[in-house]
């Protein structure tokens, strides 16, 4: 018997329910898929294909999209008897302006299209003769902001549950736009949100934390640019500070920077630092990740002679801009040699903004649950992660997201665009990964109906082993899903031990 495992087992299990948390989601575990629905050769939903592949990948809920067919919104009616006697919960999910005419294509979101106060209606109305069918999603929520406004948010969301109170909305997001003013501004109107394509598993944790309150901020100078926005070579938004030469000898700026965006493009958006007005300091925002960046510049040659100088910190664009929106901040700025003389003045442009933030302290006092998204169609696995889009790879970053789960980071996770043929080898390795998962959903190992010493034995007798595939005994031990059961394992076991069967479920926090 491991006696460290014992002592850190005390330790550690009272803290199965220090975290307090509302009635939708309200516990780690959903499992679904969205898109790629199967169809019958007049076009139209097949219902029984749909049910029969959505059961075999063990599932527990389905996003259904409203988009292909004009008829998509009568096959939802048939669809949800269907999957309710399957034991599958819905999603209903809509097309936003950017995805509709005349912006983008000849199809709507059918038949309300973009009335999406009446889509709320509609869709409250059917949940309450279809109770199966829970939420409704708008993809890219956020690049859709001047249509989303928070009123219109606000009068969308009391409309569904004017007539349904338990019907819930979640907005499409990707990992950059979540951030404190996002938050801020439709934290209260929304029941949660599925977030697209994380890079790693460090940014479903930065999620998470802004969604939990989880993050701290300080005062920062913010700069920023729209997204579906052009903008022109040179185009600049900045702020500026005059500052006294006291030391002809040594002259330095440190301060803290980040940007929001993490893709590979580069030669646009540029983060500078002008002294005198030559550059001092620049960095391309492609690439990295969203962390503070500490910077440390000798500017020594650029205030040489000079009695004062200006200071500017600013984005710049080196190239025009289609649909590039970034956010920069800076923070901590401090001169070695130079003395502070006035305030920071703010200079921006056409759709520029420009802003200093106050600091915020993150003390856990909201919840928004979070659904991770990742892209199960090779094509589009490739477009978001690179080449090669391999079964494996594909298999290894829902295994990421289902981990963060695991780990109480998220509240579940929706596999985009699944191919659903039994033949197809993605198909097969992430029915396999969710069959695991689904053989290591509780700590009750020996079906005894709570979690005690009993299940401590054989967790103990299992660790150290590799999980192998969900028909390994050892499988169902491998709580955090990361292909070996080991500590990380323990300490979700810990959190559930003492519990009841009903209530152990892993990844409570």
């Amino acid at each position: 018997m491991k006696r460290w495992m014992l002592w850190v087992l005390i330790s550690v299990s009272g803290l199965a329910g220090a975290y307090a948390r509302g009635s939708f989601l309200d516990e780690p575990g959903l499992l679904a898929d969205y898109d790629a629905e199967i169809r019958s050769e007049d076009g139209r939903l097949d219902v029984e294909r749909m049910i029969a592949r959505l059961t075999q990948l063990r599932l527990d809920t389905y996003f259904y999209l409203i988009w292909h067919r004009e008829t998509d919104w009568e096959d939802l009616k048939l669809f949800l008897p269907a999957a309710r006697e399957a034991g599958i919960d819905v999603w209903a999910y809509l097309v936003p302006p950017s995805e509709s005419p005349p912006l983008y294509g000849t199809r709507y979101s059918e038949p309300f299209r973009l009335d999406y106060v009446r889509w709320a209606e509609e869709i409250a109305k059917l949940g309450l003769v279809h109770p199966n069918l829970k939420a409704f999603v708008i993809d890219d929520f956020l690049a859709n902001a001047r249509f989303y406004t928070p009123a219109y948010v606000q009068a969308m969301t009391e409309r569904a549950r004017l007539f349904n109170a338990e019907m819930r909305f979640l907005p499409l997001m990707y990992y950059h736009e979540i951030d404190r003013e996002f938050v801020r501004d439709y934290g209260p109107l929304i029941d949660g949100v599925v977030a697209a394509y994380p890079p790693d598993a460090g940014a479903v944790r930065r999620a998470w934390r802004f969604l939990n309150d989880r993050i701290d901020e300080p005062e920062r100078h913010q700069i920023s640019w729209p997204w579906q926005t052009r903008s022109a070579a040179g185009s600049t938004a900045a702020i500026r500070r005059q500052l006294r030469v006291i030391s002809n000898e040594r002259a330095v700026i440190r301060f803290y920077q980040r940007d929001d965006y993490t893709g590979p493009t580069t030669g646009y958006h540029f983060k500078e630092l002008l002294v005198g007005g030559q550059i001092a300091w620049a960095e391309d925002v492609g690439g990295g990740d969203r962390e503070w960046q500490n910077v440390t510049v000798d500017v020594s040659r650029f205030v040489e002679g000079k009695v004062t100088v200006d200071v500017v910190f600013r984005v710049y664009d080196r190239k025009g801009v289609s649909n590039f929106g970034v956010e920069v901040a800076f923070h901590g700025i401090e001169f070695e040699g130079l003395y502070e003389d006035g305030d920071w003045s703010m200079e921006q442009t056409g759709p520029w903004r420009v802003s200093t933030l106050p600091a915020y302290p993150g003390t856990g006092r909201f919840r928004i649950p979070l659904v991770v998204m990742i892209a199960a169609h090779a094509g589009q696995f490739e477009k978001r992660n690179g080449p090669p889009a391999t079964p494996a790879r594909i298999q290894d970053k829902v295994r990421m997201a289902i981990s963060q789960m695991r780990n109480g980071f998220a509240e579940g996770v929706v596999t985009y665009s699944l191919i659903k043929r039994v033949e197809d080898p993605i198909y097969q390795y992430i029915r396999q990964l969710f069959l695991q998962t689904r053989a290591s959903a509780g700590a009750d190992f020996d079906d005894s109906g709570s979690v005690d010493f009993g299940d401590f034995v054989k967790f103990a007798e299992a660790f150290g082993r590799n999980s192998g595939r969900f028909e390994s005994p050892f499988a169902k031990y491998d709580l955090d899903m990361d292909g070996v059961v080991a500590f990380g394992d323990f300490i979700l076991f810990a959190r559930a031990f003492g519990g009841q069967a009903s209530s152990q479920a892993v990844g409570r926090r």
